[in-house]
Parts: C-alpha cells; structure tokens; sequence
C-alpha cells in the first residue's frame, strides 16, 4: 500500500496518481508502526518536552522553595551555582529541543547511525531505548531502539517514557550537559543516589530527564 504525504509546499504526492520522485528509505523505525505513525508520534512527543523543559527553566528563574525542593531532590543541593548550572544546561536543551523534528530521529543500527561512528555496541542495540553520538552536534541525530518502540508509554510521571528518553538524550550532546550514564531508572532509589552522588547526578543523564518529568502531568 502506497503512503502519501507531503514533500514540500509547492511540490506533494498527496493525490493519488501524481508522482514525485525521492529517495526515502522505507525501512520503518519502529517495527510496531509505520513510519508515518512515527513521525506523528514524534511531533507529540518533542512537543511535549517542550512543554516540560519550559516548566522547568521558569522555575529555575523563579526560584522558589519549590524549586530548591526539586533540586535537593535528584541532585542533593540548591545553591545558586547548582541552578546556574542547571538554568544554562536546560536553556541549552530546551533550545536544542525546539528544532528537532521527526526527521532527526533515525533507526538503531541504520546506515546512518553507523557512519556516525561513535554508538556505543551495534552489536547489542535490542536492550536500549535510544542512544546519540554526543559530539555530532551537526545533524542531531537519536538513535530509536527496540525499548523506545515496544516497551515504553509515551509519558509517565514517575518513570521512564519515551518523553524522559528524548530530554534524557538530548543532555547527552557535548554542547548542553555533556551528560554521562552513571546510573538509570527514573525512581526513587536515583534520587536518593544522587543526593549521596552530587557531582555525578549533576551530569547523570536519567538524574536531569526526572528533574524535568518527574511528578508532572501534560495538558
């Protein structure tokens, strides 16, 4: 079956019978959905983190006990140079974050990925949700593996979803946190490790992506 969609704004193939030729790889990205359905899905969720990253860097302008609770939390402390800190990464992100488009999320494993020379095992991609080559600071691209299509729910409030997944990733890039991945799981127990591990919550992936998600709820 044909899929019809919109190439640019003077030129479609949205009516059947008329053709544009393109190079377009139909590989699907995840294998529970078409392509097109990614991309939708896709839209909503960058829109989505937009709207709690944006939450998040009003807060940390605000300041208040809220806040400084929410800090004491995932990173064990709320001084200001702990919210500077955090006020200029997420400003980074949120930036980062308000270009992104479908097209920046490609297939694990795909030619693509591995011509960026810097996924972490090709060889072992069915255990991970996603993944990024941190200094690839050009293109943007995140790497969708096999949790992000088959295990996770687009959004959670107090675990991980394919929403903590992209703001997670994003942290990744060399130009926002630079983050690592010294402890996963969106929880209870990452908080409480990051109140005993400040400098490394500070630069823990899943640490920044709860500070942003966690006990909140979408419109």
């Amino acid at each position: 079956m044909s899929e019809y969609f919109e190439i640019h704004r003077s030129m479609t193939n949205t009516v059947e019978g008329s053709f544009v030729t393109i190079d377009v790889s139909t590989d699907r990205i995840c294998p529970n959905m078409s392509n097109k359905e990614f991309r939708e899905m896709a839209t909503r969720l960058i829109e989505w983190s937009n709207i709690l990253l944006n939450r998040r860097l009003d807060d940390l302008r605000r300041n208040d006990a809220r806040t400084k609770e929410r800090m004491r939390k995932w990173f064990g402390r709320d001084d200001e140079a702990t919210r500077m800190y955090l006020l200029d990464g997420f400003t980074k992100v949120s930036s980062i974050m308000s270009e992104l488009k479908p097209t920046h999320l490609i297939r694990s494993g795909a030619d693509e990925d591995r011509a960026l020379g810097c996924a972490p095992n090709l060889n072992d991609l069915d255990g991970e949700a996603a993944h990024v080559c941190s200094p690839n600071i050009q293109n943007r691209r995140i790497a969708i593996g096999l949790q992000f299509c088959n295990v996770l729910t687009d959004f959670r409030e107090f675990q991980d979803s394919r929403v903590s997944t992209l703001i997670h990733e994003v942290t990744h890039f060399v130009d926002t946190f630079g983050s690592g991945d010294p402890r996963y799981v969106i929880s209870t127990p990452l908080a409480l490790w990051g109140q005993t591990n400040q400098t490394l919550a500070l630069k823990n992936a899943d640490s920044l992506a709860a500070f942003v998600i966690y006990d909140e709820k979408l419109p």
